[in-house]
């Protein structure tokens, strides 16, 4: 069966758009400044001949398109760089403004990340503010709702075009069966608008157009990818995103504020996907008075964020989302999975200017209990900074004592830091420094880097120097597990890179922080992660044995969710991911890949169980 490459690439669809309404004139110019071409190029910086368009969903320079426009899906091999062409004035061609990474990908779900770090002179581009989208609900689209393409459509010329049409329906990932993988439009498209914005009739992003077939007697379709197949990869990867839900009230570009703060837009930014939030939570009556110190490291299944919350001698579970049914702003913690105090904010509650959420204080004796007001509270969160300034890392922050449960560092130590975008790295630490911190050095393939540890409070920072002269932290709890950014170098702001775990070199089970034995001791209510390159990390649940010797459970990444097997012996350990659209991705390691607290592998994706697959690099295992 043909790609859909192919498709998009030899389809020109011509279909009417007649009885669409149209967008207002504000909101159109709010998405023609954010809409951009995108032209992949090799190493050199040469063009290949392709381009598509591109979304900017997030002021900081994030790009949303389609894996086809910045890579080729049946190699995996990713352009290492793409040129951003930015829309001047709409009756020209765009101007090449900016150079671009892919920061995150997925080939079966045809969708990737950009993320703009140089300007076109490849000078680092700092902190941005870019024109940008909003992103909203894809699965609240019905049959014949409106929707607008923008995009450069390419048989139109090299400026850009914009169509409108409505929904045709919804099918699985084959393009025929039940599901939606897929949403069916009318709009008129070319090959050239690949990866460019669908939206909605308030002018908010609920897709990615992705693909047009030509049908019997001269019949055409189009095919976008909906929002909701993408926040497995935004909620990891982009800071400073918006999230509106149809009809809300609009947040335009000018009342976006510092992704380091959620002032006046709606709602906070800080709650819709990003990982490494802290802060406190100040409240007023009720059992649970006084001030919470809140520190949110994990993002969970469903797009929130996960941590602790502690207050004196308290420490318990704490999560921070938002609920858009009842558009509100949940910060709440419990100390046994039942009881939960809760801070609920409601848009009012959120004002221009200020760093402060104020908001009403809710008390559930359990999950399914009716909740009861016991006090006011007072939210303020910022995104996580430990050891980083808005320049990049910071290397000489002094060293706190260590909070509860984190380790003791000393000179001589040896640790693996495994990061789920950017492998395993053996650090050995050297002596104290006059800070208080542990320079060190980071070793990976062969090649040598420098690494620093630091102690923060509660938490612990540990940054490696690249041997290409770019920065890798990892902000870890005691759990040793955390968040994990990338730097160009020490001038740049820096970009969500996945999670990352450490390990220390002392002899423990499968568990996080212990290093590994081999064979991997398997058992039932485990919980691995697996990071294959070019598409994510997907959290492993074993939940059964099989017929053989191998354990059966979940796979989850982000809001997809899949199935597993997983097999470990004296020679190879093995791990299946069957995913939601039916392709596999298997990561097959032998001894000689054990370092540490991670197992590293061959990682390859096949399309069925009958495909051979094809290589995606080296993949990581990890215990959580």
């Amino acid at each position: 069966m043909k790609t859909l490459k192919t498709w998009a690439c030899a389809a020109l669809l011509l279909a009417s758009a007649a009885g669409a309404q149209a967008l207002p004139k504000a909101v159109r110019e709010r998405i023609i400044q954010a809409t951009v071409m995108l032209l992949p190029t090799d190493a050199n910086g040469d063009l290949d001949g392709s381009r598509g368009s591109g979304s900017v969903i997030s002021p900081q320079g994030y790009i949303l398109t389609n894996y086809h426009v910045v890579g080729d899906p049946d190699t995996r091999q990713l352009s290492p760089w793409i040129q951003v062409r930015v829309v001047q004035f709409a009756d020209r061609e765009p101007e090449f403004t900016y150079w671009g990474k892919v920061v995150a990908a997925d080939p079966n779900l045809d969708l990737a990340i950009v993320q703009i770090v140089e300007d076109r002179n490849e000078k680092p581009v700092g902190t941005l503010n870019l024109p940008f989208v909003e992103v909203g609900d894809s699965n609240a689209l019905s049959i014949g709702d409106d929707v607008f393409v923008f995009g450069f459509q390419g048989t139109g010329g090299m400026t850009l075009s914009f169509s409108r049409g409505s929904v045709g329906g919804f099918t699985g990932e084959d393009l025929s069966s039940s599901g939606r993988q897929w949403v069916k439009h009318d709009a008129q498209t070319g090959p050239g608008n690949s990866g460019g914005g669908v939206f909605d009739d308030s002018g908010v992003l609920v897709g990615v157009h992705s693909a047009g077939v030509a049908g019997d007697h001269n019949s055409r379709t189009s095919f976008m990818r909906p929002l909701a197949l993408a926040w497995g990869l935004i909620t990891p990867n982009v800071t400073g995103f918006v999230v509106r839900k149809g009809g809300g009230a609009a947040v335009t570009p000018s009342t976006n504020v510092s992704a380091r703060s959620g002032g006046g837009v709606w709602p906070p930014a800080l709650a819709t996907g990003r990982a490494g939030v802290t802060g406190t939570v100040r409240v007023t009556g009720g059992a649970a008075a006084g001030t919470w110190t809140t520190d949110f490291t994990e993002v969970t299944d469903d797009g929130g964020l996960k941590g602790r919350a502690r207050s004196g001698s308290r420490d318990q579970t704490a999560f921070f989302y938002y609920d858009e049914d009842n558009n509100e702003v949940w910060v709440e913690w419990t100390p046994d999975g039942k009881a939960y105090s809760s801070c609920v904010v409601e848009p009012g509650g959120v004002k221009a200017g200020s760093a402060d959420w104020t908001g009403n204080l809710y008390s559930f004796t359990g999950l399914d209990s009716k909740g009861t007001r016991t006090g006011d509270c007072v939210v303020s969160l910022r995104a996580r900074a430990a050891g980083t300034s808005s320049s990049g890392p910071v290397a000489g922050t002094p060293a706190a004592s260590a909070g509860p449960g984190l380790p003791a560092l000393a000179a001589g130590q040896t640790w693996t830091v495994t990061f789920s975008q950017g492998g395993a790295y053996s650090v050995t630490l050297g002596a104290r420094d006059s800070d208080g911190d542990y320079p060190g050095t980071a070793a990976q393939s062969g090649k040598t880097g420098d690494a620093l540890f630091t102690l923060d409070g509660d938490s612990l920072l540990m940054i490696v120097g690249r041997a290409d002269k770019t920065f890798l932290t990892c902000t870890v709890d005691r759990t040793l597990r955390g968040s994990a950014r990338a730097y160009q170098n020490s001038k740049d702001a820096g970009a969500a890179a996945g999670t990352c775990a450490l390990g220390s070199g002392a002899a423990g089970s499968a568990s996080p922080g212990a290093a590994l034995k081999w064979p991997l001791p398997l058992k039932v209510g485990q919980r691995w992660d697996v990071a294959f390159p070019g598409v994510g990390t997907f959290t492993v649940n074993l939940t059964e044995p099989d017929e053989e010797s191998g354990f059966d459970g979940t796979a989850t990444r982000g809001s997809e969710k899949g199935s597993v097997l997983m097999d470990a012996d004296a020679d190879e350990l093995l791990l299946i991911v069957q995913r939601a659209d039916q392709t596999f991705l298997i990561c097959s390691a032998g001894k000689s890949g054990l370092s540490g607290a991670a197992v590293q592998g061959d990682a390859t994706s096949h399309r069925d169980s009958k495909d051979k697959g094809t290589g995606l690099g080296r993949c990581t295992v990890t215990p959580r």
